[in-house]
């Protein structure tokens, strides 16, 4: 039987040797696993998939790198101590240090990583899955691992390859949907996005019977987790939003943004349940990161190291400050000024006690992916842009503003001081998930709030917006298409 390197949970990155002679996919794995055996079970197919949640959660991806450690300092929002001179530069867009070289090579190697995982799940699903799984399982354990690999691709791209808005023929991102060793081909940004587009559609279709739709129960143990939790039909229909809006089709975005907020299935967190506390002050239930309105969030423990070590902490990363929120904002729940560090403020977000006593008082730890905001934010900004199948951008916008009890938009707001609410809105929504880098890239914005929200800005040059391929990329990378002896697409 033919012998393969699955990748379930751990990652073990070839040496800095090797990696000058090879490329992405030279990973190790801390087992080997025969093929056969893996997927002869029903098992072996919900570990598979859950293994690709893992292997995102990870520091060198979403339990760290993406939503804090690496797109956060590029946001400007962030300062960064002087006693780190290499995550200083990071911050300032200077990638070539020992520091930005590992970080970029972290989360290239590891994305590629678990999208070669995914293919290979994605090739047992349309083969032999159905002998293990029934019909409506099968479909929607296909349709999360199309959902999910196309999520990480779009975010490959937004990273590496340039904005739409300068230059949709870019292509630094190989598209590999097999799992052998040739390297994927390197492709625009507008052929690659049509692939993805086409991949969430058909996600979509698989997912008609996904218990968050309502229409189906499942007694079956891996359908019972949180569908919040997983790559479920919405967001598919969520990630298809971002998407259509990042390469300007507002009509499509707009569809789909409004699919999501119509459907009835998330909700803006009420006030009252982000903190409650008992007559002494001490906390008994915290939702700082308002689950009520997420579409997708990666469930991961990762998330709550990272943040303890560098930004809740004395020393490492802080806010620059909070001005950009009215002092009624419920958003000023996820900051504190500590007075043990001359009242610099730390973002709280991800805070929760190491006590085990006190675990009753949390939901799950995970990052957000996906939310209902965003949703909000896309389908003004269509609206922005001549659509009128939506309410008016001021109307979107305000709705969200009145959830976040913010100062509202006046009804008679010009297009230009819409434009800056937006991006306000972009500014104060997403601390700590890294989406504000990938809103001031995908505008190309030449300028970005310095994080003081005083009116004074900062100079980002277009090119700094894209990170550099890993060095051993750039030398040995390939562009060719050509896949090993029996293995193929699972487009």
């Amino acid at each position: 039987m033919k012998k393969i390197n699955i990748y379930i949970t751990f990652i073990a990155f070839a040496t800095a040797i090797l990696l000058q002679s090879c490329s992405w996919f030279d990973v190790g794995s801390q087992s080997d696993r025969n093929e056969d055996e893996m997927y002869e079970t029903a098992e072996g197919y919900y570990t598979s998939l859950t293994g690709l949640y893992i292997n995102m959660g990870t520091q060198k991806l979403y339990g760290g790198n993406l939503p804090l450690l690496a797109l956060e300092p590029l946001t400007q929002q962030y300062t960064i101590s002087d006693d780190e001179p290499d995550r200083l530069a990071w911050s300032q867009m200077n990638y070539a240090t020992d520091y930005g070289e590992k970080n970029i090579a972290d989360i290239w190697l590891s994305m590629y990583n678990t999208i070669v995982n995914d293919n290979l799940l994605l090739s047992k699903m349309n083969t032999n899955a159905n002998d293990m799984l029934s019909e409506d399982i099968a479909q929607i354990m296909k349709g999360e691992a199309l959902g999910l690999r196309a999520f990480m691709y779009f975010d490959l791209i937004r990273m590496f390859n340039e904005s739409w808005e300068t230059n949709s023929s870019s292509s630094n991102v190989p598209f590999k949907t097999d799992f052998g060793f040739a390297l994927g081909k390197k492709t625009s940004t507008e052929v690659l996005l049509d692939s993805l587009t086409s991949n969430l559609v058909m996600a979509r279709n698989l997912l008609k019977h996904d218990p968050i739709c309502g229409n189906n129960s499942y007694n079956n143990k891996y359908l019972n987790y949180n569908r919040n939790e997983r790559m479920n039909y919405y967001a598919c229909t969520a990630l298809l939003a971002r998407i259509e809006l990042y390469r300007q089709n507002y009509q499509q975005a707009a569809n789909y943004a409004m699919e999501v907020i119509n459907s009835g299935k998330f909700r803006f967190i009420n006030e009252s349940e982000i903190l409650k506390t008992n007559i002494y002050g001490v906390e008994e239930e915290v939702d700082r990161l308002f689950m009520p309105e997420m579409i997708f969030a990666l469930y991961n423990e990762n998330i709550l190291a990272v943040s303890r070590t560098h930004l809740e902490g004395l020393s490492k990363d802080f806010i620059k400050s909070t001005e950009a929120y009215s002092e009624s904002d419920v958003r000023q729940n996820w900051f504190f000024k500590n007075p043990s560090a001359n009242n610099k403020i730390n973002l709280i977000r991800y805070q929760r006690s190491t006590l085990s006593s006190d675990s009753y008082k949390y939901k799950n730890p995970v990052v957000p992916m996906l939310k209902l905001s965003e949703m909000y934010l896309i389908a003004a900004e269509c609206a922005l842009n001549g659509v009128t199948s939506c309410p008016t951008a001021v109307e979107l916008l305000n709705t969200l503003k009145e959830a976040r009890k913010a100062i509202k938009l006046n009804t008679t707001a010009s297009q230009q001081e819409i434009w800056q609410e937006i991006t306000h809105e972009y500014i104060c929504d997403f601390k700590g998930e890294g989406q504000l880098f990938y809103y001031y890239k995908r505008r190309n914005m030449t300028t970005v709030d310095d994080g003081y929200y005083g009116g004074n800005t900062i100079a980002i040059r277009s090119e700094q917006y894209t990170l550099p391929l890993p060095e051993y990329e750039k030398q040995f990378g390939s562009p060719s298409p050509t896949l090993p002896d029996g293995e193929g697409s699972t487009n």
